[in-house]
Protein backbone atom coordinates (compact mmCIF):
# COMPACT_ATOMS: atom_id res chain seq x y z
CA UNK A 1 0.00 0.00 0.00
CA UNK A 2 1.32 3.27 -1.21
CA UNK A 3 1.19 6.32 1.28
CA UNK A 4 1.45 10.21 0.14
CA UNK A 5 4.17 12.40 1.89
CA UNK A 6 3.32 16.36 1.89
CA UNK A 7 5.17 19.72 1.93
CA UNK A 8 2.67 22.31 3.84
CA UNK A 9 3.88 25.57 1.95
CA UNK A 10 1.50 27.61 3.25
CA UNK A 11 -2.06 27.08 4.39
CA UNK A 12 -2.85 27.30 1.10
CA UNK A 13 -0.76 25.36 -0.50
CA UNK A 14 0.76 21.77 -0.17
CA UNK A 15 2.80 19.96 -2.46
CA UNK A 16 2.02 15.74 -2.19
CA UNK A 17 3.92 13.27 -3.56
CA UNK A 18 3.10 9.28 -3.64
CA UNK A 19 5.33 7.25 -2.02
CA UNK A 20 5.49 3.45 -3.26
CA UNK A 21 8.30 3.02 -0.29
CA UNK A 22 9.59 4.88 2.25
CA UNK A 23 13.16 3.66 2.62
CA UNK A 24 14.53 6.12 5.89
CA UNK A 25 13.02 8.05 8.70
CA UNK A 26 14.84 9.00 11.01
CA UNK A 27 15.44 12.63 13.28
CA UNK A 28 18.92 13.79 13.86
CA UNK A 29 19.78 16.58 16.62
CA UNK A 30 18.81 19.45 13.64
CA UNK A 31 16.17 18.06 11.39
CA UNK A 32 13.77 15.30 10.55
CA UNK A 33 15.39 13.26 7.66
CA UNK A 34 13.15 11.15 4.98
CA UNK A 35 14.20 9.19 2.17
CA UNK A 36 11.09 7.99 -0.40
CA UNK A 37 10.93 6.29 -3.47
CA UNK A 38 8.19 8.42 -5.21
CA UNK A 39 6.02 7.00 -8.64
CA UNK A 40 6.81 10.16 -10.62
CA UNK A 41 10.57 11.46 -9.37
CA UNK A 42 12.33 8.12 -8.08
CA UNK A 43 14.06 8.87 -5.10
CA UNK A 44 13.19 11.89 -3.04
CA UNK A 45 14.98 13.42 -0.20
CA UNK A 46 12.56 15.67 2.48
CA UNK A 47 13.77 17.54 5.63
CA UNK A 48 11.51 18.91 8.41
CA UNK A 49 8.68 17.61 5.78
CA UNK A 50 10.05 19.66 2.81
CA UNK A 51 11.21 18.33 -0.51
CA UNK A 52 14.88 18.95 -1.19
CA UNK A 53 15.74 16.72 -3.92
CA UNK A 54 15.14 14.06 -6.25
CA UNK A 55 16.16 11.65 -8.80
CA UNK A 56 14.36 13.20 -11.64
CA UNK A 57 15.10 16.80 -10.88
CA UNK A 58 18.41 17.50 -8.65
CA UNK A 59 20.09 18.06 -11.85
CA UNK A 60 18.31 21.35 -12.41
CA UNK A 61 19.12 22.81 -8.88
CA UNK A 62 22.36 21.18 -8.82
CA UNK A 63 23.63 22.78 -12.01
CA UNK A 64 22.65 25.88 -11.75
CA UNK A 65 23.70 26.79 -8.49
CA UNK A 66 27.45 25.54 -9.24
CA UNK A 67 27.87 26.42 -12.94
CA UNK A 68 26.12 29.97 -13.06
CA UNK A 69 28.60 31.01 -10.37
CA UNK A 70 31.24 29.62 -11.84
CA UNK A 71 31.05 31.21 -15.27
CA UNK A 72 31.16 34.90 -13.76
CA UNK A 73 34.42 34.15 -12.04
CA UNK A 74 37.01 34.46 -14.13
CA UNK A 75 39.47 31.85 -12.48
CA UNK A 76 38.01 30.10 -9.65
CA UNK A 77 40.23 28.29 -7.46
CA UNK A 78 38.54 27.79 -4.07
CA UNK A 79 34.92 27.38 -3.19
CA UNK A 80 33.07 27.22 -0.04
CA UNK A 81 29.48 25.19 0.16
CA UNK A 82 27.78 26.16 2.88
CA UNK A 83 25.03 22.99 3.34
CA UNK A 84 24.97 20.68 0.33
CA UNK A 85 25.34 18.04 2.51
CA UNK A 86 23.56 15.62 -0.22
CA UNK A 87 26.86 16.46 -2.03
CA UNK A 88 25.19 17.15 -5.50
CA UNK A 89 26.54 20.54 -5.34
CA UNK A 90 29.98 19.40 -4.92
CA UNK A 91 29.75 16.73 -7.37
CA UNK A 92 29.30 19.74 -10.30
CA UNK A 93 32.03 21.47 -8.98
CA UNK A 94 34.72 18.74 -9.07
CA UNK A 95 34.43 18.69 -13.16
CA UNK A 96 36.45 21.85 -13.18
CA UNK A 97 40.23 20.78 -13.40
CA UNK A 98 40.55 24.94 -12.12
CA UNK A 99 38.95 23.99 -8.71
CA UNK A 100 41.95 23.54 -6.25
CA UNK A 101 39.85 22.96 -3.10
CA UNK A 102 36.40 22.82 -2.20
CA UNK A 103 34.91 23.06 1.47
CA UNK A 104 31.49 22.04 2.58
CA UNK A 105 30.51 23.05 5.39
CA UNK A 106 27.15 20.83 6.63
CA UNK A 107 25.88 20.99 10.34
CA UNK A 108 24.41 17.38 10.55
CA UNK A 109 26.31 14.51 9.63
CA UNK A 110 23.18 12.16 9.92
CA UNK A 111 22.39 13.93 6.87
CA UNK A 112 25.73 13.51 5.04
CA UNK A 113 25.70 9.50 5.73
CA UNK A 114 22.10 8.88 4.81
CA UNK A 115 22.85 10.69 1.64
CA UNK A 116 26.10 8.53 0.64
CA UNK A 117 23.65 5.16 1.66
CA UNK A 118 20.86 6.47 -0.53
CA UNK A 119 21.75 9.07 -3.24
CA UNK A 120 25.50 7.46 -4.18
CA UNK A 121 25.15 8.91 -7.29
CA UNK A 122 25.11 12.65 -5.83
CA UNK A 123 27.00 12.18 -2.35
CA UNK A 124 30.25 10.53 -4.35
CA UNK A 125 30.61 14.77 -5.37
CA UNK A 126 31.64 14.62 -1.54
CA UNK A 127 34.41 11.98 -2.49
CA UNK A 128 36.75 13.88 -4.64
CA UNK A 129 40.42 14.61 -2.99
CA UNK A 130 39.83 18.50 -3.53
CA UNK A 131 36.46 18.20 -1.09
CA UNK A 132 37.18 18.44 2.29
CA UNK A 133 33.81 18.32 4.90
CA UNK A 134 33.18 20.21 7.89
CA UNK A 135 30.28 19.48 10.24
CA UNK A 136 29.39 22.78 11.44
CA UNK A 137 27.43 25.51 10.86
CA UNK A 138 28.40 28.00 8.38
CA UNK A 139 28.17 30.97 10.54
CA UNK A 140 30.51 29.77 13.04
CA UNK A 141 32.81 28.51 10.38
CA UNK A 142 32.69 31.77 8.46
CA UNK A 143 33.84 33.46 11.96
CA UNK A 144 36.83 31.40 12.27
CA UNK A 145 38.08 31.17 8.58
CA UNK A 146 40.94 33.63 7.84
CA UNK A 147 41.62 32.49 4.29
CA UNK A 148 39.97 33.73 1.29
CA UNK A 149 37.76 31.87 -1.02
CA UNK A 150 36.56 32.41 -4.42
CA UNK A 151 33.06 31.75 -4.93
CA UNK A 152 30.55 30.80 -1.94
CA UNK A 153 27.69 28.60 -2.54
CA UNK A 154 24.80 29.03 -0.03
Amino acid sequence: MSQWITEEQTPHLRLSAEAEEVLYSGESEFQKIEVFKSKEYGMMLALDGVFQTSEREEFIYHEMIAHVPLFLHPNPERVLIIGGGDGGVAKELTQYDSIEKIDVVEPDEMLVEVCREHFPELACGLDDPRVNVYYQDGLRFLRNKTEEYDLIIN
